[in-house]
């Protein structure tokens, strides 16, 4: 009885050690190649050079849009800089936030943060494909006792959608027809 006792502790302590150094190995792994989770964008030579149209200079979608642009590999120049040869003209930008639920002392609890858009790339002055709509949203619960957060969680959360509506953008970039 005590030797089957001592066969099944050392089985369990060899099988811990050997889940220990599988799970050691699987990070090694993870941290020599990394976390990609999503593929970068590589822009073909004719959209490295871009100018946006239609869109403040002040707005914090051209901003992320700017670094998306500048990440794939191409460069964001001024309506002065002469050869651009891609535009990307927007219209309709929308972005803001509505009520979706309340709790039951009528106070918000819910909201949706979205971003609305419709843009048209158009290359060396002739449309590449027609107009196209990004429409997204994401939702916010909001607690009035940690508004500080909150509000900083809303910043961040606008600052995905302007990411993924720049990364949307990018994407039909690569694959444009010319």
């Amino acid at each position: 009885m005590l030797r089957t006792k001592a066969k099944v502790s050392l089985m369990f302590k060899l099988f811990v050690v050997t889940a220990a150094l599988q799970g050691v190995l699987l990070l090694q792994a993870c941290s020599e190649n990394g976390f990609h989770l999503r593929k970068n964008i590589d822009l073909p030579l004719d959209y490295k050079t871009l100018k946006i149209a239609n869109l403040a200079d002040d707005n914090g979608f051209r901003k992320a849009l700017r670094v998306a642009i500048q990440e794939a590999g191409g460069q964001l120049l001024d309506d002065s800089e002469a050869k651009i040869s891609t535009v990307i003209r927007f219209n309709n930008f929308r972005e803001g936030k509505r009520v979706v639920a309340y709790t039951s002392e009528r106070k918000a609890r819910i909201y949706l943060l979205y971003l609305k858009l419709d843009y048209q790339i158009i290359l060396w002055g002739k449309p590449v494909s027609e107009k196209r709509r990004i429409n997204l949203d994401k939702t916010f619960v909001y607690d009035a006792n940690f508004a500080l957060g909150k509000a900083e969680e809303e910043k961040q959360i606008r600052q995905e959608l302007y990411a993924e509506a720049a990364r949307l953008i990018l994407l039909r970039l690569q694959y444009a027809k010319k």
